[in-house]
């Protein structure tokens, strides 16, 4: 029986401005990826939270905890912190969301009712990228990823998921 996991009932305000903010809406968005970059943006928001000195409002943008991240005692350049797995993991999510509206202005560009197999493509691509972690996933065929997935789900080497994350934040 697995554990189910609860989201911080206080960063989820949070999580759905920071949403609002950097791609507007995620009702446009197939559901399963919707929610692994409601994951995603969650988890940038959990790990990024300790290390903010101002108190975080509902009005934040990326840029805002970027710059204040950047500002503060991390240095994710640094030999001694990147050794660091809270700051190799906060380094990691911030790429991750500032990857995402960059994504979504492609798959936004997509006519997914004149070209539906470039959508689902892309959707698939960019699942890749962010769920499964699949390095270099632009580069590599279809059927090398899906094997590559069933790899990862087979060892457990999925990130972990608050599963129906989107409805928790009401997006």
């Amino acid at each position: 029986m697995t554990k189910k996991i609860v989201p911080d009932e206080q960063l989820l305000p949070l999580c759905k401005e920071l949403i609002k903010t950097e791609i507007a809406t995620l009702n446009d968005i197939p559901r399963a990826l919707a929610n692994t970059l409601a994951n995603e943006y969650y988890r940038f928001i959990m790990l990024a939270a300790p290390h903010i000195k101002e108190r975080l409002t509902e009005k934040i943008t990326l840029s805002l905890l970027k710059e204040e991240l950047l500002s503060g005692e991390l240095n994710f350049g640094s030999a001694d912190e990147t050794k660091s797995p809270p700051k190799v993991q906060l380094a990691a999510a911030l790429a991750a969301v500032e990857a995402i509206a960059q994504f979504i202005g492609i798959l936004r560009g997509i006519d997914k009712e004149k070209d539906p197999i470039q959508y689902r493509s892309t959707v698939e691509l960019i699942t890749d990228y962010l769920k499964y972690d699949i390095e270099d996933a632009g580069g590599k065929l279809l059927l090398k990823r899906f094997f590559e997935r069933a790899v990862k789900k087979t060892n457990k080497q999925i990130k972990e998921q608050i599963p129906d994350l989107i409805d928790y934040i009401d997006m």
